[in-house]
């Protein structure tokens, strides 16, 4: 048995009303909802009405003309009545059905303890119990159900999806304060306006983007006879000028459906609050973004485990073990086995000064969200017991999900030792990754400035221990990143990227029009830093050279030194390399149409960037001295890489999985420059 959570006593009835707010968006987007069936109807009314006319006359001219020519000619315009009539009705006939391949049903006599806990839950929110239960390995839980234009008109019982990756980052009450946040949703009437607007995003998402098998039809119909062709383009005409008005309507009626999105998540959340406490949903908020980059970084792991034919048995003990090392490294409290993670935790990595109200959110920040739930201030007994206690045969479910997640990789079925080797791979990949502990993880993601020469760095010879890696110079990284990304912010506001009224700039309110003077103020203030950043690496690195000179390895490290700035240059190099190749993809990737001729030039161009990307993978393996700080798997990667032969046009088709390979050989090679590059500052800070 486990240890349920008790609902908090004494809670004020009110706490799970909709707010005033909360009505005012739901009136929003019931009023653009009807906006959108006027004008569908209008559109619908108007294709209906073209059809018709098209189609008399259109067989007014078959009997009329009595030839060839006419009854082509009488076709034709039929033809585009019918297609304009059908292009605005084609979405009735499809169908969303959410992917369930990553999926695992469960049913109440595989899961009994889970089921009870969920029914505990449904009858303390009021909320129907779902229609079916899935795991998955994702860091998270939602609500899903499938989805048809007749959805809009006919109830649809939702499912509820528990990730098991979330299951394994939270306690008893964390997990039961998300999962009663899910049933917030599954009791909010707003859901059926919610699901309104979806169907309405979705009916206009398919007159805009799925028409690959409308267009082709199309330009089957047109390749028969020129008149064919004339009538086909009035078609595409009519379509474009359709689809124009209904992007507008799309842009308006989204950003209606974010603004309702934000305010169903927090009266999910005081749903949540109101059988669970404010605390813990607040504090699995907060871990959940450390909980999913270490999923990521365990997936990684994994993949790197792959090259040495190895496969990992069960990847949550490696998952909540990798968490909870990333959390010591950034000293973080470990707390009941879990990180302690609060909005204070990551300040200093925040040096953003910006901040807007982002219109496309479709939830709140986990600061707004703390805030609000702190309002609530409902206090509850918390069970610190793992999530894992509700479940039954834990290890063996673990099991079958971490086997589910190779499945649907696609993976083939090569032979592998299957066991646990995670744990050791993360640990031999951080010692790897690791520079000595004084530097202070100043130069973990930064080279050595290339316009620093090995003899100027005796020039400043003052320089003291006490004067390196001090406070100040370690935040000066991360305060020209802030700068950096406001900056951009700035921009895109001033370039009509960013659609914004208003800003905060260092907790005071700007209108847009302030953008440009902020920006000049900033770049300012860039310059400054950059010089900054300069003469702290210059005077780290003097330090550097004069221990080891006082150490008699003053031509080791000068040596190291000049191997640090050669492989950057080889980085930059291959980098300029790597941009060309995504540049001349780039129209590939926007979907743009592409005759022959400027498809063979393309290949043309991505195979010669392919030789030269070739030769300097080849440059990596032969050169001894480099090769030395190359991982195993890195090796393997780069072997196969020259081992290929990829051909990107075939039929007049790309080759979709040959762009995918050589997308992922770019990506090993820079993967192997840092390597080798961080490798060789590791060496260069050893001396």
């Amino acid at each position: 048995m486990f240890n349920y959570p008790q609902q908090p006593s004494n809670i004020n009835s009110n706490i799970t009303e909709p707010s005033a707010l909360y009505k005012k968006e739901v009136v929003k987007a019931i009023t653009a909802i009807l906006l959108f069936i006027f004008a569908y109807l209008i559109l619908i009314g108007l294709a209906a009405a073209i059809a018709l006319f098209c189609i008399k006359i259109g067989i007014g001219i078959i009997f009329l003309g009595g030839h060839f020519i006419a009854m082509i000619a009488g076709a034709g315009i039929i033809l585009i009545g019918i297609f304009i009539f059908f292009f605005v009705i084609k979405f009735i006939f499809s169908s969303y059905k959410t992917d369930r391949s990553n999926l695992v049903e469960i049913t109440e006599n595989e899961q009994p303890q889970l089921f009870q806990f969920i029914k505990q839950i449904t009858n303390e929110t009021q909320a129907p119990f779902p229609k079916k239960i899935y795991l998955s390995n994702e860091v998270n839980a939602s609500v899903f159900y499938d989805s048809s234009f007749w959805s809009m008109f006919f109830p649809v019982r939702k499912n509820l999806l528990i990730g098991l990756g979330l299951v394994n980052s939270v306690n008893l009450s964390e997990f039961k304060a998300i999962l009663a946040h899910e049933f917030g949703h599954f009791s909010q009437r707003s859901m059926k306006v919610g699901s309104y607007i979806y169907n309405s995003n979705r009916i206009i998402h398919n007159l805009l983007y799925d028409n690959g098998g409308y267009f082709r039809t199309l330009q089957t119909i047109a390749n028969v006879h020129y008149i064919l062709y004339l009538c086909m383009y009035c078609v595409i005409g009519v379509v474009k000028v359709i689809q124009k008005i209904l992007n507008e309507v799309y842009l308006f009626i989204n950003k209606q459906n974010m603004k309702l999105s934000r305010e169903m998540e927090f009266h999910a959340d005081s749903v949540a609050a109101s059988v669970a406490g404010s605390t813990p949903l607040i504090h699995s908020l907060y871990r959940l973004e450390l909980a999913e980059s270490s999923f990521s970084t365990t997936l990684g792991i994994c993949n790197l485990l792959l090259t040495e034919k190895k496969q990992e048995k069960n990847i949550y003990p490696s998952h909540h073990l990798i968490m909870n090392e990333i959390a010591k490294e950034n000293k973080i409290q470990i707390v009941n086995n879990l990180p302690a993670i609060s909005k204070d935790t990551f300040a200093d990595f925040d040096t953003t000064r910006i901040n807007i109200d982002n219109q496309w959110a479709s939830h709140p920040s986990t600061q707004d969200r703390e805030q609000a739930l702190l309002k609530l201030n409902v206090k509850s007994e918390e069970v610190t017991d793992e999530a894992w206690s509700v479940f039954v045969n834990k290890e063996d479910l673990q099991q079958k999900l971490t086997a589910k997640l190779y499945e649907v990789a696609g993976l083939n079925n090569e032979e592998r030792t299957i066991s646990h080797f995670a744990e050791s791979k993360y640990f031999d990949q951080t010692n790897h990754y690791t520079l000595p502990q004084f530097t202070q993880g100043y130069w973990d993601n930064k080279g050595i400035p290339n316009e620093i020469n090995i003899d100027n760095l005796l020039a400043n010879a003052s320089i003291k221990n006490e004067d390196i890696y001090t406070p100040q110079q370690l935040k000066l990284s991360k305060q020209l990143n802030g700068i950096l990304s406001d900056c951009a912010t700035l921009e895109a506001i001033i370039n009509k990227n960013l659609e914004v009224s208003s800003f905060d700039f260092d907790g005071n309110k700007y209108n847009k029009k302030n953008a440009d003077s902020i920006l000049e103020t900033l770049k300012l203030e860039r310059s400054k830093l950059e010089d900054d950043i300069k003469k702290a690496d210059a005077d780290i690195l003097s330090f550097h050279y004069q221990q080891a000179k006082i150490k008699g390895h003053e031509e080791a490290f000068g040596s190291a030194f000049n191997e640090v700035i050669e492989i950057q240059q080889k980085t930059n190099e291959f980098e300029s390399l790597h941009q060309e190749i995504i540049n001349t993809l780039t129209p590939l990737f926007q979907g743009v149409s592409i005759n022959m001729d400027d498809a063979r030039i393309m290949v043309t161009k991505i195979q010669n960037r392919e030789i030269r990307m070739k030769e300097i993978a080849t440059g990596l393996l032969k050169n001894e001295e480099i090769s030395i700080h190359l991982k195993v798997h890195t090796k393997l990667r780069l072997e196969n890489l020259l081992a290929s032969a990829r051909t990107y046009l075939v039929a007049e088709s790309f080759q979709d999985h040959s762009i995918r390979e050589l997308i992922d050989s770019l990506v090993h090679v820079g993967e192997a420059f840092n390597e080798i590059s961080f490798s060789l500052r590791k060496k260069l800070f050893s001396i």
